[in-house]
C-alpha cells in the first residue's frame, strides 16, 4: 500500500507540474505505465496475502481444542496450591513438559487424528509430570479435576 501510495504521489506531482501537452510527456506516461503495472503487482500480492492470511486462520481454529486443554491443565496445577502450599508450579517447568508432550505425541494422518493424538499426549505427560510431586491422597483429587 506505501509503494502505491508513492507512485500516486510521484504521478500526481509529474501532473501537477506537466508543460504543454500531456500526452507527448514521454516522462509522465512512463511514470504512468510504471504505476499501473506496480498497482496491478500490488494487488496481486494482496490478494495472495488475503488467501494465505484465510489458510493460517483455518489452521490456527483447527489446533485451538489443544490450546484450550493446555491452558485448562495448566490453570489446573496452577489451583494445586490451594490444596496444599506446597504445590507451586511454575508456566516454565508447565511449558517444558507441555513442549516434550507435543514432540512425543504420535504422528496421524488427518489433522483431526493429529489433534486427538496431541491432547492424549499432552494430558497424559501432564498427568504423569505433576503426580510425581503430589501427595498420595491429593492424587485422587488431580485425577477427578482432569476428568472434569
Amino acid at each position: 500500500k506505501i509503494d502505491l501510495q508513492q507512485c500516486e504521489d510521484g504521478l500526481l506531482y509529474e501532473l501537477s507540474n506537466a508543460t504543454g501537452d500531456i500526452l507527448e510527456n514521454v516522462t509522465l506516461i512512463e511514470n504512468l505505465e510504471n504505476t499501473k503495472k506496480k498497482a496491478q503487482q500490488i494487488n496481486k500480492s494482496m490478494a495472495a496475502a488475503k488467501k494465505t492470511t484465510a489458510t493460517i486462520a483455518k489452521n490456527r481454529l483447527t489446533y485451538s481444542p489443544v490450546a484450550e486443554r493446555g491452558s485448562l491443565l495448566f490453570f489446573q496445577i496452577d489451583q494445586l496450591a490451594k490444596i496444599d502450599h506446597m504445590y507451586q508450579f511454575s508456566l516454565e517447568a508447565f511449558e517444558v513438559v507441555f513442549n516434550k508432550a507435543l514432540k512425543k505425541a504420535k504422528q496421524a494422518d488427518t489433522v483431526d487424528e493429529r489433534v486427538a493424538n496431541i491432547m492424549d499426549s499432552i494430558t497424559e505427560t501432564i498427568f504423569a509430570f505433576t503426580s510425581r510431586g503430589l501427595f498420595e491422597k491429593h492424587k485422587l483429587i488431580f485425577s477427578t479435576l482432569l476428568c472434569l
